[in-house]
């Protein structure tokens, strides 16, 4: 099923759903910086999927896949300037100093396959007991 963000709302709507993933594909603050600096947070996870652990009014948070880290993301405050375009949100970061940057992340959800597969891995398992009886 494609992903069509067209607001804030969508956005949030497409959160909720199960399997949704985001995935920074530019980072023009990242793409700035050396290739050390920029090596730094791909090993850091930048780039790896992320996946919504929990969210409010006013920020969700993010688990980062193969990490054990959780990363935010506000929208309480700036989203006007938000660019939403098809599967795609564009994120400006405000700083005081330099060129205007933004970050932009890719909206997916799992293909109807990937869906099968994980509703059949995550389907409640007989506990041992079960299996053992008279032990």
């Amino acid at each position: 099923m494609p992903v069509v963000l067209r607001s804030l709302s969508d956005f949030k709507k497409f959160l909720r759903k199960p399997g949704a993933t985001l995935q920074i594909v530019q980072n023009t603050f990242v793409d700035r910086q050396g290739e050390e600096a920029r090596a730094a947070y791909r090993r850091k996870g930048l780039y790896e999927p992320r996946t919504l652990r929990a969210m409010s009014k006013k920020a969700a948070i993010f688990d980062v896949k193969g990490h054990d880290t959780t990363v935010w993301l506000y929208w309480d405050r700036g989203t006007r300037h938000w660019r939403f375009s098809g599967d795609t949100v564009t994120v400006p970061l405000h700083a005081a100093l330099g060129p205007p940057d933004a970050v932009v992340y890719r909206c997916s959800l799992p293909s109807l396959s990937e869906q099968g597969r994980q509703r059949r891995s995550t389907a409640k398992q007989p506990d041992d007991e079960a299996r053992l009886p008279g032990l």
